[in-house]
């Protein structure tokens, strides 16, 4: 039943009726008549305040009295569906080594952007820089509260993901038709997709992907050390194993370092052979009172990332950067430079980004390798390593890398560059100023926020749930994820010591494989393998998980593999490391393959080592490998066996950076029927001393069944 609106909840009086009608307090009333109120009058020393009831509006929830909803902000320019306005590279400008060398140009640094800046209509520029006064005028603090409540885009936060970074690549993903996270569409190599990550800890970029494609794509990162590193091994969402950190070199991942430069990209080239799919970065750093400075500031970590897109993409490879303002010659002219690298290119100010500050994403499309190409990275090359040589002389700058009149040759890169620098100036003097509006009146909110929200959301294919507090995940979580029971791995390979009794198992030598192990009789080194999250990953031994170090497995895997050391040689070096050799697998992530054939699974186990190793990273954990699996039909002739001192060993493929070539010992060969679903105790196991034997019972077993 609906109260009265006069009457009380707990039927007392109701109260005295005030100014036209206001309901009032009746003890408040005596006391404002004898502070001098008339009633029907207004309040205020000359009766100066409303006498009309002031509407209340109800279910504010937490936002409380007093707020004021911005219903309609007419000068933003709302997109929901944002899509990347590409610039097609129609360019056929030949390019020489000697233009390059009349093109750079140094001298003192800038310390105005206004007096340099040509690549924005003048009074545009004036007002966006005019507008970020507002970062002088007022603090952190409540420049953090009213970005709260103006910035129309705030509530979408981070989700499930560890920072907003992440959402800004799924709506970069998005207005580029998911190109970043739908390259094995288009790509005609096997997988895993490669992709690199720069300058960009804690790791939201790549979660992102990760969180999309799992292990099919594997990233190499290059970030600062401590403070700025990757953390993404901290993510609840994304299956983060097939990442690896490089930090070059110099061990502290500066990017502007030409040494770490080499050093990554020989790495990621010894990983990949063709290069990395695609780059992104993400560079930048504080620039608290020198807003207007931070194109400049950044210059340095702008070209280093172009240059390693240059160099560790493969063709077709797409990139995409941070930028800020991009107004000076420099900035324009690497622009320029890349813009000619690529078949398109384009500038988008996502949604995610906010609306207050100078950043931007430079996408690039479809990379081109051509001589022209070659001479830009070049270029970009030698000036890296001039700037570098230049961090410790604050007098002395690069200015310029491309005369203008050559840019402005090119209509079309100009006319683009032109019109976006305008309209993201535009928009950002109306971001700023609505900043400011809010800075002055806390009582604002822009009530379009949960909308938005949700359609950002759904436009990005992203689900709308929070962050989860911890993962619980576990080994008894996996096996229910899979079907399966822990009988499934229990038993052990039958070992027999006579090659003769291995024949009177085997009915027909196509379904049986076999392998080489470090594995015998006494000692066994072949286990069950389950891992639960990053840095959780278990041995079942002793009938009991006992947590593995060292090892990081994709979340849901359940496989079966030999612990091996293995021995290789670089230069003349000779070193010992420990690898898990996989020999078959329930699960590979959330890859249930109890159903798949023999030959399927071992192809996806392929795919899974590739993506999960972490070659460069072996000071720090185990590496992982397939197993070397033939056909027993083959009468064991593959000539990887060796002797060396006495000791069988089996040759490897080179997986090592610089390494001659690798082996392991082998004490025995491991063989399996393949026709049924794996299955320990219907696999056999001999010592390898009875090669020569079986090789023997194989030759006459064939015989005799052809005759």
């Amino acid at each position: 039943m609906q109260e009265n609106e006069n009457q009380s909840p707990d039927n007392s009086k109701a109260p005295a009726a005030g100014p036209s009608g206001l309901a009032m307090n009746n003890k408040a009333l005596r006391m404002m008549k004898l502070m001098g109120y008339k009633p029907g009058s207004g309040l205020g020393k000359k009766e100066q305040g409303p006498t009309t009831s002031i509407d209340v509006q109800s279910n504010l929830g937490r936002r409380g009295l007093g707020l004021q909803i911005v219903r309609d902000s007419h000068e933003e320019d709302i997109i929901i569906e944002e899509k990347v306005n590409w610039l097609l590279n129609e360019n056929t400008m030949n390019l020489d080594e000697v233009q390059f060398d009349e093109w750079l140009i140094e001298g003192p640094p800038v310390q105005d952007v206004l007096t340099t800046a040509s690549f924005c209509d003048a009074e545009i520029l004036k007002n966006v820089f005019n507008a970020k006064n507002i970062y002088e005028e007022l603090d952190v603090e409540e420049l953090n509260r009213a970005r709260t409540r103006a910035n129309c885009f705030e509530t979408i936060k981070y989700v499930f993901f560890m920072n907003r970074a992440a959402l800004k690549m799924a709506n970069i993903d998005a207005a580029c038709d998911f190109m970043f996270t739908n390259v094995e569409d288009e790509d005609l190599h096997h997988p895993p997709i490669y992709f690199a990550d720069v300058c960009a800890g804690p790791g939201g970029f790549t979660e992102y992907i990760l969180w999309r494609k799992s292990y099919k794509y594997k990233g190499f990162g290059l970030t600062l050390k401590d403070e700025h590193d990757f953390k993404i091994s901290e993510s609840t969402c994304a299956s983060v194993a097939s990442f690896q950190a490089l930090y070059g070199a110099n061990e502290d991942g500066d990017v502007r370092n030409p040494d770490n430069i080499e050093d990554f990209c020989d790495r990621v080239k010894h990983e990949t052979t063709l290069g990395v799919h695609f780059l992104m970065s993400d560079g930048g750093f504080a620039v608290d009172g020198q807003e207007n400075l931070q194109e400049v500031l950044s210059k340095h970590i702008y070209l280093c990332q172009c240059l390693l897109a240059l160099k560790v993409l493969r063709p077709n490879g797409h990139f995409v950067t941070k930028t800020f303002d991009v107004f000076t010659p420099f900035s324009v002219g690497l622009l320029y430079l890349m813009y000619l690298c690529f078949d398109q290119v384009g500038i988008l100010k996502p949604n995610s980004s906010r609306p207050a500050n100078s950043e931007r994403y430079f996408i690039c499309k479809n990379f081109k390798q051509s001589l022209r190409t070659k001479l830009i990275r070049d270029y970009l090359s030698k000036i890296s390593i001039r700037m570098w040589e230049l961090r410790t002389l604050p007098d002395r700058d690069i200015l310029e890398l491309v005369p203008r009149n050559v840019i402005e040759k090119d209509t079309s890169f100009y006319n683009y560059l032109l019109e976006t620098n305008n309209s993201i100036a535009r928009r950002q003097t109306i971001a700023l100023e609505k900043l400011a509006k809010f800075c002055r009146n806390p009582s604002l909110i822009d009530e379009r926020q949960e909308y938005l929200r949700k359609a950002c959301l759904d436009y990005w294919k992203i689900p709308d749930f929070r962050r989860k507090s911890g993962d619980s995940y576990n080994v008894e979580n996996l096996f229910k994820d899979h079907s399966l029971s822990i009988g499934d791995i229990y038993g052990q390979p039958k070992y027999i010591n006579k090659s003769k009794s291995v024949m009177k198992i085997i009915e027909n030598l196509t379904s049986w494989h076999y392998a080489y192990m470090e594995s015998s009789e006494l000692v066994k080194k072949s286990n069950f393998y389950a891992g639960v999250r990053y840095s959780r990953t278990y041995r079942f031994q002793s009938n009991k998980w006992a947590e593995m170090k060292h090892l990081h497995l994709a979340k849901g895997t359940l496989l079966y593999g030999e612990l091996v050391k293995e021995t290789f040689q670089i230069d003349n070096k000779v070193e010992k490391r420990y690898s898990l050799h996989v020999i078959d697998a329930f699960a590979l992530g959330h890859l249930n393959l109890t159903g798949y054939r023999f030959e399927d699974r071992l192809a996806n186990i392929k795919l899974y080592c590739e993506a999960i190793n972490k070659e460069s990273q072996t000071k720090y954990s185990i590496r992982i490998r397939p197993k070397d699996i033939w056909q027993l039909n083959n009468a064991l002739s593959e000539e990887v066996l060796f002797k060396n001192v006495h000791q069988a060993c089996a040759r490897l493929s080179l997986l090592g950076y610089k390494a001659k070539q690798e082996w392991h010992a082998v004490n025995s060969i491991f063989i399996m029927n393949s026709s049924d679903p794996f299955c320990l105790r219907d696999c056999l196991m001999i010592p390898i001393q009875l090669a020569d034997h079986l090789r023997r019972d194989v030759l006459l077993f064939k015989s005799s069944n052809a005759s």
